[in-house]
């Protein structure tokens, strides 16, 4: 028995070809000065073909649409003004929607409408745009005032320069809490094949523990060669410290 197998390949398929109407009617028109309606005389169908390089049944198709409409007209009969409409977005439209309901494509839409597709269509073709929004300090002018008056607290006083400086700052150590968090919502190990895994808890994941440090950081030194001599990392020192409980709580019994 023998097995034919056809196969099909996106080069094979040809798809369907649309003339211009004046390409049309131009070959209506050689077809009527060829012949004597209403019947074709024998040959002018391939000889029309070859001279507008088309197939024959493409002549053969103009011809039998005019002569069922009666005369040029009928030839055009490519629909125009046809098929889905395009969806218009007005927008001016978008600015009368409350900005809470314009944070995703999603909930544009539906304030406006329409489809969310539609909506993202008319965003490449800028009809508007995407503006990412951070928050600004909300500063008074005793504020605004505060913070020119350190600047200028910087500037090194040397009397009879034109080339103010700033300080060194060599003396100047920052001191800030930190927080950090007991564990990570998250975690990530890597574990032997006949290891246990892991087992963490905490009573809620949306409220995890937190710990405050204390940091300490200062200038880094450099030498004349400008390598690092001291990154200026002077430590984080913890605010609590673990010691037996004097007192019974709901959290621990007493001396745990």
């Amino acid at each position: 028995m023998i097995f034919v197998h056809i196969l099909f390949s996106d080069a094979t398929i040809k798809k369907r070809r649309h003339y211009p109407n004046d390409f049309k009617i131009a070959i209506y028109l050689e077809l009527l000065a060829r012949t004597d309606p209403p019947v074709l005389h024998r040959g002018v169908t391939r000889q029309v073909a070859l001279k507008f390089g088309v197939p024959e049944r493409v002549v053969r198709r103009i011809w039998q649409n005019g002569q069922n409409a009666g005369g040029v007209s009928g030839v055009k009969n490519r629909l125009s003004n046809c098929g889905r409409k395009r969806v218009e977005i007005d927008p001016e439209a978008i600015k009368t929607i409350p900005l809470r309901q314009r944070t995703t494509f999603q909930d544009l839409a539906h304030a406006l409408g329409v489809k969310k597709m539609t909506l993202y269509n008319r965003y490449k073709e800028n009809y508007f745009r995407r503006h990412t929004n951070d928050l600004k300090f909300s500063l008074t002018d005793d504020n605004k005032k505060s913070r020119v008056r350190y600047c200028l607290s910087m500037i090194e006083a040397l009397y009879g320069s034109s080339d103010p400086s700033f300080k060194t700052m060599y003396n100047v150590v920052y001191i800030d809490e930190k927080w950090f968090y007991r564990t990570r919502r998250n975690q990530k190990y890597y574990l032997a094949n006949d290891e246990e895994r892991p087992q963490r808890e905490v009573k809620s994941k949306n409220f995890i523990e937190k710990v405050m440090f204390l940091a300490v950081v200062t200038r880094p030194r450099f030498d004349e060669n400008g390598n690092c001599t001291f990154d200026g990392k002077l430590g984080v020192f913890p605010f609590v410290y673990v010691e037996p409980a004097k007192r019974k709580s709901p959290n621990r019994p007493r001396g745990n």
